[in-house]
């Protein structure tokens, strides 16, 4: 086996909270030196949101472990003067700072290429950095209200609009974080140049919400209906018919009537007579009458155990699963076989349980990220390997310019 994908990378981050942390820990999964920039006044928010053991929260652990932990006051001119340092051996910049604060203390992408023109500079913002909304406060349920994901998941029966119950937009903003750099870390190779990177959350919830939710019809710039005027169940499509199932013993499941093998479907739930019946005859009919079939489906799944009807569909052909509780998808035969989820001992949240790194290399394996540290915690070690003499780091502590536990 080679050395992970990113080994010999280092990336500098300001980030907090979700999208930013999260691409920085992918990052180092994928083997690049990691350095956590934080202010001891004002580390990541999500730090000591619980008051856990160290002051660490098992989200922060989640999203920051694997990483290197330094603490620069950025707002003294000094402190300016050692992040520049910092930032001009680096390969990547990262940070998720609302749009005009990095310039103002030095840090825009302009002023730290002008001593590192290699570097890639990744700037999440909300709402992008230019235009009328730019600098108002964001965060991943704002975004989800304006791409229409909230009105999307509006109940069917009573057409309140809901949240999706995740920070789905800052998960796939770290996601595509990740591909750009990686993408612009590429183009390097090629032309020794590096660039600046802007992810707007509003963009990457665009993208997110557009193939499915955002249906042809809806896409169209003059739709043949109106959305509006079509059954709820109708706008919601595809999810619509995405559903879950309660077997007589309370087991839930998974399927889609929408799916083929129709007619395996039908069997499975032993009711044959769907096949032949005109509500039901093609994707059409069957799209229009969706709230009836579903209530029947409901009333058939009553007449199996989840395991006989999960059988059923499975020899059937038809896409199905089991709804596992979040405290068991451990005990998944799958995920235990493929060896995804690991334990470990922290030492900051106790023992831990963490998904393995979702790609598998053949030749450069990604790597399990488990280390974490206090606010500070490698400061010395950092400014040691920048250069900066051990009177030197003294000083810089003992003047607040930086910090270390």
């Amino acid at each position: 086996m080679g050395a992970a994908p990113l080994e010999g990378i280092k990336v500098v981050e300001i980030t907090s909270i979700y999208s930013g942390p999260l691409a920085g820990l992918l990052l180092a999964e994928l083997g690049a030196d990691v350095i956590k920039v934080e202010s001891v006044d004002k580390p990541d928010l999500i730090r000591n949101r619980t008051q856990g053991p160290h002051g660490v929260s098992t989200v922060f652990y989640a999203l920051n472990r694997g990483k290197r932990f330094v603490s620069i006051d950025a707002t003294t001119p000094r402190g300016r003067a050692l992040f520049a340092d910092l930032v001009a051996g680096a390969d990547v910049f990262l940070h998720n700072i609302r749009p005009g604060k990095p310039e103002a203390i030095g840090l825009g992408y302009d002023e730290l290429a002008v001593r590192n023109p290699r570097l890639v500079y990744a700037a999440i913002s909300g709402l992008g950095h230019e235009g009328p909304d730019s600098d108002q406060r964001v965060y991943d349920y704002v975004v989800q209200a304006r791409v229409g994901m909230v009105d999307y998941q509006r109940a069917m029966d009573t057409g309140k609009a809901s949240l999706i119950s995740q920070v789905v937009v800052d998960k796939t903003t770290a996601q595509a974080t990740v591909q750009a750099i990686l993408a612009a870390l590429y183009v390097r190779e090629r032309t020794g140049k590096g660039q600046r990177i802007d992810l707007p959350m509003l963009g990457v919830g665009l993208h997110f919400e557009w193939p499915d939710a955002m249906a042809p019809n809806f896409t169209e710039v003059t739709p043949s209906a109106a959305p509006s005027s079509l059954p709820r169940h109708i706008q919601q499509l595809p999810a619509a018919a995405l559903v879950v199932v309660v077997a007589g013993d309370g087991g839930e499941i998974v399927c889609s009537p929408a799916l083929p093998p129709f007619d395996g479907f039908c069997i499975a739930f032993d009711r044959p007579d769907w096949i032949v019946d005109d509500r039901f005859a093609d994707a059409m009919t069957r799209a229009m009458h969706l709230p009836e079939f579903v209530g029947e489906m409901d009333a058939a799944a009553l007449r199996f155990t989840a395991a006989e009807l999960l059988a059923r569909l499975e020899e059937n052909g038809v896409a199905c699963g089991p709804v596992r509780s979040r405290s068991a998808i451990h005990e998944d035969a799958q995920i235990r076989h493929l060896g995804l989820l690991s334990e470990h001992d922290t030492g900051f949240v106790g023992t831990v349980r963490q998904p393995h790194p979702m790609w598998h290399f053949s030749a450069t394996p990604a790597q399990i990220t488990t280390s974490m540290g206090r606010t500070g915690e490698h400061t010395c070690e950092v400014l040691a390997e920048l250069g900066v003499s051990a009177d030197g780091i003294a000083q810089l502590l003992r003047d607040g310019v930086v910090f270390a536990p």
